[in-house]
């Protein structure tokens, strides 16, 4: 598809590369087989999670007109800017997109089988997700290695492939629905949202305020967005800023919430946990004074389950 702007004419397709519709297409082969004919092997009795289907399919939509929307020979030839647009969508829009639509039997013989559990338990700690993801971010944008991926194909599937195992790493704190892999406190969570974007601030302001284009292709560009190349990079780097914070927003006003509603609730009892253990009336009596009075016998015991996982579970939900 050529497209003309002003006398330039530059060229944007829509990408038929086999390793990404290979890529997503085994994805969702493997995902329409596990939850439809083989449920019945990996999780009896469970129904078909249609609203999870919804989200993981959509994410995989997502991840198509990321990677193979024109918007893909945008960022690759002509803007940073629609570069950083590209990275913000895959680590803050599709990645939680498809933890939340993936059921938590499908997660659990993934992660924490004999192999993968002590890789997976440690990674998933807060402060090691955090470290794991800033250090790869930053090093993805070094000039040689950026420059590299805008230049050779494979390794630019990787840079992204990269970018989406590393987002799935950073939500998975916020977004865990395996007590095996749990989420940590409120308080954590909270510490843990603030600090993503601060870890971000060194390299998008170096990228905001830098006074030379740092990649020769953006440089060499006909056309960026109608900028000249280095406001092209400022607002760039920009993006991933204010995109970081903003995209961050929601987590942490969930989370916010989610700690005030159960702080609101006041001590936990019994009674609360389960409603079988509150006392029954059983109607009228006469007290000695000639008063009636109502009296009330316990009801019968219930042996209230021991499973943690199974007592107010908090909610997956996308950030």
């Amino acid at each position: 598809m050529n497209v003309s702007i002003g006398s330039l004419t530059i060229r944007l397709e829509w990408q038929l590369d086999p390793v990404l519709i290979g890529s997503l297409v085994a994805l969702v082969t493997a995902y329409a087989l596990v939850t439809g004919p083989l449920r019945s092997r990996f999780a009896p009795g469970e129904p078909y999670p249609t609203g999870k289907a919804l989200w993981f399919y959509g994410g995989i939509v997502l991840l198509y007109l990321l990677e193979g929307s024109p918007l893909h020979d945008l960022a690759e030839r002509y803007s940073f800017t629609a570069h950083m647009g590209q990275h913000i969508g895959l680590s803050y829009l599709a990645a939680p997109m498809l933890i939340h639509g993936t059921p938590t039997w499908v997660l659990r013989p993934l992660l924490l089988n004999r192999a993968v559990r002590p890789l997976a338990r440690l990674l998933t700690r807060p402060l090691v997700a955090l470290i794991v993801f800033n250090v790869a971010f930053s090093a993805w944008h070094f000039p040689a290695i950026y420059e590299g991926a805008l230049q050779n194909a494979t390794l630019h599937h990787a840079e992204h492939i990269a970018f989406l195992a590393l987002a799935l790493l950073l939500w998975w704190p916020l977004m865990s629905p395996l007590p095996e892999l749990p989420r940590p406190s409120y308080l954590v969570q909270l510490v843990y949202i603030f600090v993503i974007p601060i870890a971000q601030l060194p390299v998008s302001a170096l990228l905001t305020f830098g006074d030379s284009v740092f990649y020769p292709t953006y440089a060499a560009a006909p056309w960026n967005l109608g900028l000249s190349a280095i406001q092209d990079q400022t607002l760039g780097g920009l993006v991933m800023k204010v995109g970081g914070f903003v995209a961050m927003l929601v987590p942490f006003t969930i989370v916010f919430f989610r700690w005030y509603r159960d702080d609101t609730r006041g001590p936990r009892s019994p009674e609360r946990d389960d409603p079988a253990l509150a006392p029954v009336a059983t109607g009228p009596s006469r007290r000695s004074d000639g008063a009636t009075s109502t009296a009330s016998t316990p009801a019968p015991s219930a042996v209230p389950s021991t499973d943690p996982s199974a007592r107010d579970a908090p909610t997956s939900s996308p950030a």
